[in-house]
């Protein structure tokens, strides 16, 4: 059995997954325990989702979630944010297929605990992992209370990268990395044949170096694939490596602004026009 088709059995098996995850306030501060009880600021929300991060020297902390340092009160899009936003992070264990992850009962209470309060629009931002995580969560979760989804340099085709030798890769993680490969994404598209609802805005910020196909760990083509296409995904196209996404001046802005505008789906001729200047196709 292959490992998409693997992790499709287990959708269907699991509707909630049983996963470490802490979900809490970045600004203004809301520890995980009290967000049954809190009080909105703002009448809109983000929701900041990391990707990978190896721990080839720590694999125990694979094991339970691990804040990335953009998740913090001062991180550059979390100021950026903060003055029209409620900021939230969700971080989560990386030990199974990140097609899971949407499925853990952290994220989805979660997310409801911010419906409950009474947000007029949640937004997920994702980063690299966490972008098809975010996309994934719309997908299997369409009432959620999700309006908008800001996908930055997510390898929704995979990447090439994630198929490292199983010695480098931590044994915590291999579930989580194995899950990236292009091959296992190709296979979890043709199975799952999901779309993204049509009333959630959702845009695709591509990072692409110059005279590269994309920013060094996923090519242009993978953060925005075909199937996003078809659907009328818009593109931003930001100059920045995978790494420096979330923390760099001009990839930050950029995101900022996608999240706090409207994004609407494209027609064809955009899509052409776009794939042209992207993809160069």
């Amino acid at each position: 059995m292959t490992a998409a088709v693997a992790v499709v059995g287990l959708l269907s098996l699991a509707p909630c997954v049983d996963l470490p995850t802490l979900f809490w306030g970045i600004a203004p501060k809301v520890e995980a325990d009290d967000l049954a009880s809190f009080k909105r600021k703002k009448d809109k929300a983000v929701v900041l989702v990391h990707g990978l991060l190896a721990r080839p020297l720590h694999p125990d902390r694979a094991e339970k979630p691990d804040p990335h340092g953009w998740q913090k009160a001062d991180g550059a899009l979390v100021k950026l944010l903060a003055d029209e936003f409620d900021v939230f992070g969700v971080s989560y264990a990386q030990t199974v297929a990140m097609d899971l992850v949407p499925l853990s009962k952290g994220l989805r209470d979660g997310v409801a605990a911010l419906k409950a309060a009474g947000y007029k629009e949640i937004a997920l931002v994702g980063h690299s992992a966490g972008g098809v995580i975010a996309r994934r969560f719309v997908e299997c979760h369409p009432e959620a209370g999700v309006t908008k989804v800001v996908a930055v340099a997510a390898p929704f085709n995979g990447s090439i990268w994630a198929h490292l030798p199983g010695f480098v890769i931590p044994k915590p993680q291999v579930p989580f990395i194995g899950s990236m490969t292009p091959g296992v994404r190709k296979e979890w598209l043709a199975k799952c044949g999901c779309e993204v609802p049509k009333d959630i805005q959702f845009c695709c910020v591509v990072c692409k170096l110059p005279r590269l196909a994309g920013d060094t760990m996923a090519t242009a083509s993978s953060q925005w694939p075909e199937d996003l296409q078809k659907q009328g995904i818009p593109a931003v196209a930001v100059r920045c490596n995978h790494f420096d996404a979330m923390t760099g001046d001009k990839c930050v802005a950029a995101i900022a602004e996608v999240v706090k505008g409207k994004v609407a789906r494209w027609d064809e001729d955009q899509v052409k026009d776009a794939r042209k200047a992207l993809l160069g196709k």
